[in-house]
């Protein structure tokens, strides 16, 4: 496990169009001392209020994740979570100058990209984890989520949807978290169904959304003329957003995550509990565990192999 806190070794800057609000936006990353977190800050309002990826401030769950306090909210902001939580970044100020962060191409891997260009460094601080002590359960139309205590964090995620497209009817995979394997699924980006589209948009969503940075699943195939990045992309991508979810309750939690046909509402719910209920202990690490990179498991039943 990683012993130390994690910042940025230094600036970085990108912008990018947001997904849901279709403006552009201005992204400055900087780094930030130990025991601060992760700190949203918007620099298009007046007196750049900030705002903490905290449980309590998460709020709005509709095809996003997103961070609320009354004064100032912060949009889809689960692909960032994932990749500073892969990275063990623990302390971060994001300057931005719109209330979305960029969809960029609809996944995580452009991220991956920037921290491995710009660099982490290790912070003179002991990072603290949470301990999931108890199991919790939440369960709400035909989806569902639980958490067993674990020494690190495995996620076992099936997805399952009710269409004639069948890479979407079932996928399974077993994820356990580290960088290595997480720069295997960061390259999954987002998808939604042709029929949502206009519904979305007619809701005040998805503006910015076009096939540069999703994949549209028509009745029977995807629209995106090259393709899938990978056979399992779409339970990967689930599995990506749930890391990002995870990541909000401030510190790297150790549980087994196993879901059924989740997404951010029913993530947040049971980051909420965790969090409200106070169902961890706080742990430290004193040796650092050498990194290996272990299987993800994919359901051969979902590929017709068996």
């Amino acid at each position: 496990m990683q012993v130390f806190q994690r910042t940025i070794n230094r600036e970085i800057h990108f912008s990018g169009i947001g997904l849901h609000t279709g403006r552009k936006v201005n992204v400055r990353l900087t780094p930030a001392p130990p025991d601060t977190g992760i700190v949203f800050i918007r620099t298009d309002i007046s007196g750049s209020p900030s705002i903490k990826a905290s449980p309590e401030y998460l709020s709005r769950l509709f095809y996003a994740t997103n961070l609320s306090n009354g004064e100032i909210s912060v949009q889809t902001v689960e692909h960032l979570m994932a990749a500073l939580s892969a990275f063990g970044i623990d302390n971060l100020f994001v300057y931005l100058d719109s209330e979305e962060l960029p969809i960029l191409d609809g996944s995580s891997a452009p991220y991956i990209y920037l921290f491995e260009e710009f660099g982490v460094k290790k912070q003179p601080k002991k990072r603290k984890y949470l301990r999931l002590t108890r199991e919790i359960s939440i369960e709400h139309d035909n989806k569902r989520i639980k958490a067993e205590p674990s020494d690190r964090l495995v996620i076992d995620n099936t997805i399952s949807f009710d269409h004639t497209y069948k890479k979407v009817r079932y996928q399974r995979l077993v994820y356990t978290h580290n960088l290595k394997n997480f720069k295997e699924i960061s390259k999954a980006r987002t998808f939604c169904f042709s029929h949502e589209v206009e519904a979305l948009r007619a809701a005040g969503l998805a503006k910015g959304g076009s096939l540069e940075n999703a994949i549209v699943i028509d009745k029977y195939d995807i629209l995106n003329e090259t393709g899938l990045r990978m056979e399992n992309e779409f339970v990967a991508h689930k599995t990506l957003d749930l890391v990002g979810d995870l990541y909000i309750l401030g510190y790297p939690l150790l549980a087994k995550i196993t879901a059924y046909r989740t997404g951010h509402a029913l993530n947040a719910a049971l980051v909420k509990t965790v969090y409200q209920e106070k169902a961890y202990e706080v742990v430290e690490f004193e040796v650092e565990e050498r990194e290996t990179l272990s299987p993800l498991l994919i359901d051969e039943e979902a590929y017709g192999i068996n």
